[in-house]
Formats: C-alpha cells, structure tokens, sequence
C-alpha cells in the first residue's frame, strides 16, 4: 500500500507542477473544490516553515514508528496494516519532496478547509482514522480475562 500511494501521489505531484504554472488554477466543483500550485515548506498550516531538517526528521521518525507498530502484534490486523501504508506512503512521498524539491508539492483547495494539500496528506488523515478504528475494533473482539471471584 505505501509503495502504491508513493507512486500515485509522486505521479499527481509531477502533474500539479507542470499542468499548475504559479497562479493558474483549474475549478473542479465551483466555490468549493480547485487545484491551485503552492509548495509548504513546513507540515499542516505552515507550522515548521523554512525548517526542513526538523520536519523532514519528525518525517522520517514517523516512517520508523510506523514500521515498528506494524510489524508488532496485535497492530489492527489486515486493515489496521492498510491504514499504517497509507499513513507511511504519504509521509514518505511528502519526505521525497521535501528532499527532491526543498518543500511538499500541495495541490488540492477545498473551500471548508484551512489549507492546501496533497493526495499523501488525504492518506496520511485517512490512515490515522482507519488505524486507530481498527485498533478499537480489534479491542473489543478480545477476550476478557475471566476474574477469579
């Protein structure tokens, strides 16, 4: 799954940067959904700007936090391991960026939202709900220890 969504989203991102020149935007649902250019050199609403070391590290540390909890067991199952790749692909591909370009390619405006971004942060947001709702679903399918009384 990660590598699948490292893939698409590095796919989407060459497309926004030539098809996207500075300014240009292409409306998709009027006043309410766009794809406008911009590139964030910090994570989600500009925390961290100009400070790549730092966010690319918080970045990578994510990455190796993530391999853990899903090697270990118990870790959600089959869709809590879906969720981990989605999380762990779009970080990965925001981190190629990051290298590659010196700040993350967003792309995607959506007018209830505070800011600008890219099909890697939609999986990261959507991974971290699945993960821990699998989490939830995998406690409660567990037995309970029968006390002695």
């Amino acid at each position: 799954m990660a590598i699948l969504l490292l893939a698409v989203d590095q796919a989407t991102k060459a497309w926004a940067n030539a098809q996207l020149p500075s300014g240009r935007e292409i409306t998709i649902v009027n006043h309410w959904l766009w794809f406008r250019l911009t590139h964030n050199s910090g994570v989600t609403l500009g925390l961290f700007s100009g400070n790549n070391a730092l966010v690319g590290g918080l970045s990578l540390l994510v990455v190796v936090a993530l391999a853990v909890l899903a090697f270990r067991a118990g870790a959600g199952g089959r869709i809590g391991a879906i969720a981990l790749g989605l999380v762990a692909g779009g970080a990965i591909s925001n981190l190629v960026d990051r290298v590659r370009l010196g700040a993350v390619t967003d792309f995607i405006e959506v007018h209830a939202l505070p800011t600008d971004f890219n099909l890697g942060d939609a999986a990261i947001r959507l991974g971290v709900l699945v993960f821990l709702l699998s989490l939830l679903v995998t406690a409660r399918r567990r037995p309970r220890p029968v006390s002695a009384g």
